[in-house]
Formats: structure tokens, C-alpha cells, sequence
């Protein structure tokens, strides 16, 4: 617990020092998106345990609730707002595979940590690929996002 907690807090810490506010009405609907598939996959876990956090059911609802509105609210803020001026396939595909890396060994981290546990078949090659499409999806979701609220039709 104490692990999600000191993520949580270093989260927005990190927000408020580097994140650009200006940019937040941009951002904070895949933001959304983000947080409520962070929901969805984890009440699939329950069924399906591809991975889990140690501790009490308490603990686990806590840790999930903190990841959703810090950690993974705050990557994807800085994953978008760091998105290259010209994006073309290349330099977004450039863009992916350098957050995945970043994101993987983050997990790698926590999964040497005990901070989370992969259970079933799931494994850091499954989590990356994942990432891949994640960030892919979100990539896509903020491009058209970005169209509605640029390029309002009324």
C-alpha cells in the first residue's frame, strides 16, 4: 500500500511541476478514456487474474483507485503533451515505442518490488504489447479529440 500511495503522491507531484495546464482541456477527456478502461480491466481481474496487487481486498481497491487517477492519468498526460510538433507515422510509431519502454521498465520495477504480481499466462511481453496497443489507442482517441474541440462543426 505504502508503494501506491508514495506513486500516487510523486504522480502529481510530477503534474504540477512539468505538466502544462494550459493544454489539460486537451488532454483530460483521453485521460478519461484511460482511467475508465483502467476500471474496466480491473474489475477483470477479478474473474480472469492476469495480474494483481498484494494485500487485502481493501488494499487492492485502493492501490487500483490511486493507479487509475495517478499514475496511469498522469503517464498519459505526459504522453500526449510530449507528442512530437510533426507527427507523422514515423515520429508517433518513434514516440510509442520510446513510452513503452519507459512504461515497461516501470513495471519491471514493480513487478521486482513485489508491488504487483503477474498470475495466469500474462508476462512483460504481453504488458508491452498491451502498451503498444494502449498508447496507440489513445494516440488516436486524442487526434480526434483534438479535431472536436479545435475544429468544432456546429
Amino acid at each position: 500500500m505504502f508503494i501506491g500511495i508514495t506513486l500516487f503522491i510523486l504522480s502529481w507531484l510530477v503534474f504540477f511541476i512539468f505538466g502544462n495546464k494550459k493544454r489539460f482541456p486537451l488532454y483530460v477527456a483521453t485521460g478519461y478514456v484511460a482511467i475508465i478502461l483502467a476500471f474496466i480491466t480491473d474489475l477483470l481481474m477479478f474473474v480472469y487474474p492476469l495480474w494483481q496487487y498484494p494485500g487485502t481486498d481493501v488494499e487492492m481497491f485502493w492501490i487500483q483507485i490511486m493507479n487509475s487517477f495517478g499514475l496511469y492519468f498522469v503517464v498519459l498526460y505526459f504522453f500526449l503533451q510530449t507528442l512530437p510538433k510533426n507527427q507523422t507515422t514515423f515520429t508517433v510509431a518513434k514516440h510509442i515505442f520510446y513510452w513503452t519502454l519507459s512504461t515497461i521498465f516501470l513495471e519491471f520495477i514493480l513487478l521486482s518490488i513485489g508491488f504487483i504480481e503477474h498470475g495466469l499466462w500474462w508476462n512483460l511481453g504481453w504488458s508491452y504489447a498491451a502498451d503498444w496497443f494502449l498508447f496507440f489507442i489513445f494516440y488516436m482517441h486524442h487526434r480526434w479529440m483534438s479535431n472536436v474541440i479545435i475544429n468544432p462543426s456546429h
